[in-house]
């Protein structure tokens, strides 16, 4: 009964961390001006309208891309700290992310009874990511940024396969009623 709010609740930390895991990467290796923190509000949410729009991915693709753009920022970042076109790279990696957090609420909505359920348990994830993210960074370190966001996308990944199916089109849930 509770697979569809808890898959949302996950999608909420993940999308937490990834945010936030963007934003220490990016403050440590390529500035922390303004401009870098404006530079992954504004890509992510470009990535989120843009998943709003277009007809792909799924679920799994679309952890999967976020993930994989994460890692390749994550790479990029650290083997060119302070160079001048991290910025613009890193830009379109987290727009890239960000699609799945548009693409997330065409899916799912219409599995739920209406938006407002989807958005208070993806933003309670979300919340609790927050929460979460900071005394991990500030006890796990670099280590944390490392592998969290893997281990999410695992969870995700799993959850949805075993709870979910990602076979199944989109269709209302008797338990999200």
């Amino acid at each position: 009964m509770i697979s569809l709010p808890l898959f949302a609740f996950l999608t909420g930390l993940y999308f937490a961390f990834l945010q936030f895991g963007y934003l220490i990467l990016l403050q440590i290796n390529i500035s922390s001006a303004y401009l870098t923190y404006m530079t992954i509000v504004l890509s992510w949410m470009a990535g989120t309208v843009a998943g709003l729009w277009i007809k792909k991915p799924g679920p799994e693709p679309g952890v999967v891309l976020g993930a994989l753009s994460y890692y390749g920022v994550y790479w990029l970042v650290t083997h060119h700290p302070f160079a001048g076109f991290t910025l613009f790279l890193s830009a379109l990696g987290v727009g890239v992310t960000g699609i799945w957090a548009g693409r997330f609420f065409v899916v799912f909505l219409p599995r739920f009874a209406g938006p407002d359920r989807l958005f208070l348990h993806e933003n309670n994830g979300f919340l609790a990511g927050i929460f979460l993210f900071f005394p991990g960074f500030a006890l796990l370190g670099r280590g944390f940024l490392l592998w969290t966001p893997l281990l999410l996308a695992a969870v995700l990944i799993l959850h949805h396969r075993r709870f979910i199916g990602f076979r199944s089109g989109p269709k209302a849930s008797p338990s999200a009623k």
